[in-house]
């Protein structure tokens, strides 16, 4: 993430001050964007979800509570968000249709062994996360691929840290069955 911002920073925002909020802007846009795409794996709808979450933000700043982090926050928001989208009947349509499109894709054209493996190996991993539930997959994505802290899922989530440790530990499982398949039909290196 980039520099951390001031209280002050954040305080004038939350006063309405639109510069200290394209500051913070600035300095979360690119983070946001990752935590979208990883839930998403669309460049478009990461963008559309990132957007929307900095509307948010900007429209309840004057509901910020200090005692909660802003990160924690924006989080939470683009979680959220990321959910709703992908309950949508719209997204799982589009899904298949990106499902067909890559297997296609895959098939036409060659690569690099080593880009062709990296990118095969991500392509997995996000097809194996959208396997997950909503809740693993929310877990998933900030506790392992983010690196959050359990209390601040929690937070994000609204959830106990025992239902998060719960999700985490099945999605983990799910993950790791689906690796050890892909290594092993795959004829890739067996140890992980």
């Amino acid at each position: 993430m980039a520099e951390q911002l001031t209280d002050a920073i954040i305080i004038k925002a939350c006063g309405g001050d639109a510069e200290a909020f394209r500051m913070i802007v600035n300095c979360h846009q690119a983070f946001a964007y990752s935590v979208s795409y990883r839930f998403l794996g669309n460049p478009e709808d990461s963008e559309d979800i990132t957007q929307e979450a900095f509307i948010r933000l900007w429209k309840n700043l004057h509901k910020y509570r200090t005692d909660v982090k802003l990160t924690t926050w924006l989080y939470k928001i683009i979680t959220n968000l990321c959910l709703d989208f992908l309950k949508s009947a719209h997204t799982r349509q589009q899904k298949n249709h990106r499902d067909v499109e890559t297997a296609f894709a895959l098939r036409s054209y060659e690569r690099a062994d080593s880009e062709l493996n990296a990118n095969e190996l991500n392509e997995f991993i996000q097809r194996a996360a959208d396997e997950l539930t909503p809740k693993q997959k929310a877990v998933f994505i900030l506790r392992d691929l983010e690196g959050l802290p359990v209390d601040e899922v929690c937070v994000i989530l609204s959830m106990s840290a025992g239902n998060v440790k719960s999700n985490l530990y099945l999605a983990r499982k799910h993950m790791s069955e689906r690796l050890m398949k892909y290594y092993q039909t795959t004829d890739k290196i067996t140890t992980l």
